[in-house]
């Protein structure tokens, strides 16, 4: 009986097949049998671009999750990283560190939270002077960065763009080299609280967030302008994860950059995701 069972199962499983591939089922009836868990949906990510095409100032956003490809609105356009560029730094550190076989010691531990969860830019000066540009410049590469360009002596103004932040967050732990990847994620997740507008305020509690920003006001002088960005591993509470990344040429402050990145990533991640823990590629 059993074995007639299983029979009859695969034999009813093949005429399911063979009726949606012959085109038997209305969309909407197939979706029964195979869900769609693409995510976000087409309508956030079209709320999400029209909010971006209405702003006065060049915005770009991507947004992408294992196995699927790249999404959003100017992915490829590039910007000034200003402070972004920092989770770059963090990388290539630990590096650095696990190819001389040097310990993270307690002055290090210090450096590199200062730079990565209060966004310090001494801190910054100084683990760039241990990594150079081609510490940089070897961590993009390998992280798949396509478009990633150091401006020699300023690691705040090397050139990022949407598609390459969200690549190299998707994969962020295996980017933050052992041993000491357990503290690059940790300093990752403990951004000061005066820093977590934008992505963080519009994920809410329902998503576990790494994630670093970027700004620079107008003030900053021998600069290419004002911008404001973010970029972000998300991961659900059913353990779903996507990576996010928002960059504009925004003054930084609650009614400029900050409002802009949060609305977008509003739009993108409301409602949130359903379905398996495991999404199939989009």
């Amino acid at each position: 009986m059993a074995i007639a069972f299983t029979t009859r199962r695969i034999v009813s499983l093949a005429g399911i097949a063979i009726v949606l591939s012959a085109g038997g089922f209305a969309p909407a009836e197939a979706a029964r049998w195979w869900p769609s868990f693409r995510y976000p949906s087409e309508k956030q990510l079209q709320r999400a671009i029209a909010f971006a095409q209405g702003r006065g100032s060049p915005v770009a956003f991507a947004v992408v999750r294992p196995h699927g490809h790249v999404r959003g609105y100017q992915v490829d356009l590039s910007f000034s990283s200003a402070s972004a560029s920092k989770v770059l730094l963090l990388a290539a550190e630990l590096r650095r560190l696990r190819d001389q076989g040097l310990p993270l010691d307690a002055a290090e531990r210090q450096t590199l939270a200062a730079m990565i969860s209060y966004s310090d830019n001494d801190a910054a000066d100084a683990i760039y002077a241990s990594v150079g540009d081609a510490g940089m410049v070897e961590v993009a590469v390998d992280a798949g960065m396509r478009s990633f360009a150091p401006v020699p002596g300023y690691w705040g103004g090397a050139q990022i763009t949407a598609a390459d932040m969200a690549r190299f967050y998707l994969h962020l732990p295996q980017n933050l080299a052992q041993p000491h990847r357990r503290f690059g994620l940790r300093v990752l997740e403990t951004i000061t609280a005066e820093q977590r507008w934008g992505i963080p305020a519009a994920a809410g509690r329902g998503w576990r967030i790494w994630f670093k920003g970027g700004w620079r006001p107008y003030e900053v002088e021998e600069t290419s302008g004002p911008v404001t960005h973010q970029a972000a591993l998300l991961r659900s509470r059913k353990g779903q994860e996507l990576a996010l990344a928002i960059l504009t040429e925004e003054v930084p402050g609650t009614y400029g950059g900050y409002a802009v990145i949060e609305g977008i990533a509003r739009r993108l991640l409301w409602p949130p995701p359903t379905g398996p823990r495991h999404w199939p590629a989009n």
